[in-house]
């Protein structure tokens, strides 16, 4: 880690990183984490913290500029390290909506809400608003289960279900459901759930 903050830190590198593996535990985590979480970690070193930010925003960036140039696929790779940079390693669930043309061309994407460490509800007014506004044919969802374990729950089963019918009855379609965990992600369409 302190190769890779090198860049960031110079002669700093090795003290951030033992800092930044102590407090959080592991790169990802410390990578994942707020500026504030980063601040006191690094006792307060905001050139840093903003410099760690920065390139956090760029890889972000870079990926969901690969996601946007194409159609977006469940099954593409590249779709779904972008789905696991914005989501898997948070400590809270998040809902995370893919907006896409009749064509699943991408239109847009936005993080939707954010909830406890287990359960995560979205406003369904602001997913059909923003479907709307972008001009939506289908939606893509996806949440984090900070658990680790991908596997969908009776809850996330019965929301869904939920979702794809009313979105479905103002024409917009919800086409997948992914849950992330980590490397692991299920889609709930695959598994015949929604």
């Amino acid at each position: 880690m302190a190769h890779l903050l090198e860049p960031f830190a110079g002669d700093r590198a090795h003290n951030a990183a033992v800092r930044l593996i102590a407090h959080f535990g592991s790169l990802g985590r410390a990578l994942d984490a707020s500026p504030g979480q980063l601040a006191a970690a690094l006792g307060r070193d905001d050139d840093l913290v903003s410099a760690i930010v920065a390139a956090r925003a760029l890889i972000k960036a870079g990926l969901r500029e690969q996601v946007a140039r194409t159609q977006v696929s469940v099954r593409d790779p590249r779709f779904r390290d972008y789905l696991r940079s914005i989501i898997a390693k948070s400590s809270t669930e998040c809902l995370h909506a893919t907006f896409v043309a009749q064509d699943w061309g991408y239109l847009a994407d936005e993080m939707l809400a954010q909830g406890g460490t287990s359960h995560v509800e979205g406003d369904l007014r602001r997913l059909l608003g923003r479907a709307f506004d972008v001009g939506a044919q289908g939606v893509v969802l996806a949440h984090n289960h900070p658990s680790g374990s991908a596997e969908p729950s009776a809850e996330d089963i019965r929301l869904t279900r939920r979702i794809a019918e009313l979105t479905q009855a103002v024409g917009v379609q919800l086409l997948d459901h992914l849950i992330v965990a980590g490397a692991d992600i299920v889609s709930m369409r695959e598994r015949g759930l929604l």
